[in-house]
């Protein structure tokens, strides 16, 4: 009679998740903050749109969203205020937070080019000054 090797057990959530982690972290550093930060603020403010969307009405949530309408006039206060602060603060925040990394990963690969190679490079995508008049012509 011959033995069955051993069945590997399944992962736990606890190793999954742990692998899904790990799994991101070869992305560079804008595409690694996407993933994992803004993602998870972008589903808090689309939960919390869809629920003022719900118990609002969908105008309503945008308007006060925008701006258009003052939270206190909601059927919903507290609901408007949250909306209105996610409009105010989140919306901006998420938005200069990834123009921010986007615009430091091209200065910081600017700056790890010597500065001869780069004004070669300017210089040829430029057409460059050209070579000197020859002597005697005015």
């Amino acid at each position: 009679m011959s033995a069955s090797p051993p069945s590997v057990p399944d992962d736990t959530v606890r190793e999954e998740l742990r692998d899904l982690v790990r799994s991101v972290a070869f992305l560079n550093r804008t595409h690694h903050w996407l993933v994992t930060r803004a993602s998870v603020w972008l589903a808090g403010f689309c939960a919390l749109y869809i629920l003022g969307g719900l118990l609002l009405g969908w105008s309503a949530a945008y308007e006060v969203l925008v701006g258009l309408t003052a939270p206190a006039d909601c059927s919903r206060p507290w609901l408007g205020y949250a909306l209105s602060l996610t409009g105010w603060l989140l919306v901006p925040g998420l938005t200069g937070a990834a123009t921010g990394y986007i615009v430091t990963r091209q200065i910081e690969r600017r700056r790890s080019t010597a500065l001869a190679v780069l004004l070669r490079q300017m210089r040829a995508q430029s057409g460059g000054p050209g070579p000197p008049p020859p002597e005697g012509s005015a």
